[in-house]
């Protein structure tokens, strides 16, 4: 959790706060994901610990103002902002064995549309990622009733094309084997800005100065040092 910080008693700064979960690797590592690639288009960013990313819509999250940016993933978003809706489809999935597969991509996109759909217009997203996340404790990403395709949650108006382009593609990038993976390896000691800058290089190839001179050996350094052309 080397990437989080706790908000002051609740206040925002001026930076684009990305809202992630107490206690969840997981989310920090999405948020750190996130950061960096903001933070690579010129658009500064911070990850912070929010309470109430454990447990409310991170639609309510950034619609309260707490976050810029909240992580979600598709089924399980719809199941709280479109219970019925949710129950709808886990039902048609149920029911149809050619829909069986919840890593299907026409499964995905159509609960990834639902949710969407059930947005109020005042947020947005963009598409959804191929990785799986926000599993229950106990069980594996993709074994609910609904398929829950990583997706970043936003204020509409707070960024421009070409950021909103840069977000995509690096959403679209990620696969649930290399959030695993980097799971395991921040539970196994290493930083989460650590292992999120050596996936960036590999998938991105964004580069990231993880040791500034100025913040020592701490890792804690927002310095993006080479990035690939819009």
């Amino acid at each position: 959790m080397a990437a989080c910080s706790p908000s002051a008693e609740g206040q925002r700064g001026d930076d684009f706060v990305i809202a992630v979960a107490p206690d969840s690797v997981e989310q920090a590592i999405l948020g750190e994901i996130y950061r960096v690639l903001l933070e690579s288009v010129g658009h500064p960013a911070a990850v912070t610990v929010v309470d109430e990313a454990a447990t409310d819509p991170a639609v309510d999250l950034v619609r309260s103002g707490q976050a810029d940016m909240a992580i979600a993933c598709t089924g399980t978003l719809l199941s709280q902002i479109n219970p019925q809706l949710a129950e709808e489809a886990a039902a048609d999935i149920a029911h149809d064995d050619a829909a069986g597969d919840l890593n299907d991509d026409t499964v995905s996109e159509t609960v990834y549309e639902y949710a969407v759909g059930s947005f109020p217009g005042d947020v947005m997203t963009v598409d959804p990622s191929p990785a799986q996340a926000c599993a229950p404790e106990g069980e594996e990403p993709g074994e609910g009733p609904l398929p829950t395709n990583v997706i970043p949650v936003f204020n509409k108006a707070e960024l421009n094309r070409g950021q909103l382009n840069r977000l995509n593609f690096v959403n679209r990038v990620l696969a649930t084997e290399d959030l695993t993976t980097m799971i395991d390896e921040v539970e196994g000691g290493e930083t989460v800005r650590k292992v999120v800058a050596e996936w960036m290089l590999q998938r991105t190839k964004i580069t990231v100065d993880t040791q500034s001179e100025d913040e020592g050996d701490t890792g804690e350094s927002d310095n993006v040092i080479e990035q690939p052309p819009m």
